[in-house]
Order: structure tokens, then C-alpha cells, then sequence
């Protein structure tokens, strides 16, 4: 393949990336309007609820991970770089490469690979929560093999983008 076709690649990977962010994002509003919901009928109506933090967990949680490719894709982890800094961009770059192979991918497909597990045990059994109101465990379960996922689309793509760099194409 020759630079533009990698460049298209790594292109259509991103926006994979951009456009689950963007989606995911929105699950941000029923979150607000479920805690909304809680102080109110806590505060004003003397009526706490159970089920309102439960849910509020899982939303979180799923906000939380589903946007983790698109955050990724927009360098907004957490990074330290105390010790890179010090280093030249090429160094730092196949550090960074190397990061990817020993750590990244086999970390995420475990996660992949047993999540799908655990994910279709949870459908499979029909699991509910302890809690009294038991609401259903597979999709919040199901997060985890889509969060990998995505994950892994957008690691590849900046894979692509580190090697690109290294050999002084782009």
C-alpha cells in the first residue's frame, strides 16, 4: 500500500472514532436528567429513589468508556512525559510505538476477547442486578467488548500514523 491508501485508512479509522464519541456523548444527557431528577425528588419532595444511582452508575459508566476511542483519537488521556520530553520526537514516537505492541493491543484484546465472553454469559443467563428493583446487567456488559473494540480501531490508526512518521513519509 502505498502513503495515500494508508492515509485513507487511518482517515476512515478516526472518523469511526469521531462520530462514537460524538454519539456516545449524548448519553450525558440522560444522565444530568436523572440526577436532576434525584435531587429534586430527594430534596423537594422528601422521596429519595434506589434505583436512581444504580442507573446513574451504569450510564456513567458506559459515557465513560464508550468515549474512550475518541478521546484517544484526540490525545485527551492522561500521559507523562516527564522522560520523553527529553527525548527527540523520532524517539519518543517509537517509544510510544513499541508501547502500543507490548502493552496497548494485547491489553485490549483480552479485554475483547473476554468481554464478548462475559457479555454473551450475561445474555445468555438473562442477569440482573442484586439491587431491589434488578435491572438487566447484559448491556452495560456488552460496553466492555464495544469499548475494546473501538478502542483497537483507533489504536490502529494512530499505529499507522506512528510509522508513517518514522519513515520520514509524512
Amino acid at each position: 500500500m502505498d502513503e495515500n491508501k494508508w492515509t485513507t485508512l487511518t482517515a476512515k479509522l478516526d472518523r469511526i472514532s469521531e462520530w462514537s464519541g460524538r454519539i456516545f456523548s449524548f448519553i450525558v444527557v440522560p444522565l444530568v436528567l436523572l440526577i436532576v431528577f434525584e435531587v429534586v425528588s430527594r430534596r423537594v419532595f422528601g422521596k429519595p429513589t434506589i434505583w436512581t444511582f444504580e442507573l446513574s452508575n451504569f450510564l456513567f459508566g458506559s459515557h465513560f468508556m464508550l468515549v474512550a476511542a475518541y478521546g484517544l483519537l484526540h490525545k485527551s488521556h492522561v500521559a507523562i512525559d516527564i522522560f520523553a520530553l527529553r527525548l527527540s520526537v523520532k524517539r519518543r514516537e517509537t517509544i510510544l510505538l513499541a508501547g502500543y505492541f507490548l502493552f496497548f493491543f494485547p491489553f485490549l484484546i483480552v479485554i475483547f476477547i473476554y468481554g464478548i465472553q462475559v457479555a454473551a454469559i450475561s445474555w445468555t443467563i438473562g442477569e440482573q442486578s442484586w439491587s431491589v428493583w434488578h435491572p438487566s446487567l447484559s448491556p452495560v456488559k456488552t460496553v466492555i467488548p464495544i469499548t475494546a473494540g473501538l478502542l483497537i480501531i483507533q489504536g490502529i490508526s494512530d499505529v499507522i500514523k506512528k510509522i508513517i512518521f518514522l519513515k520520514g513519509e509524512k
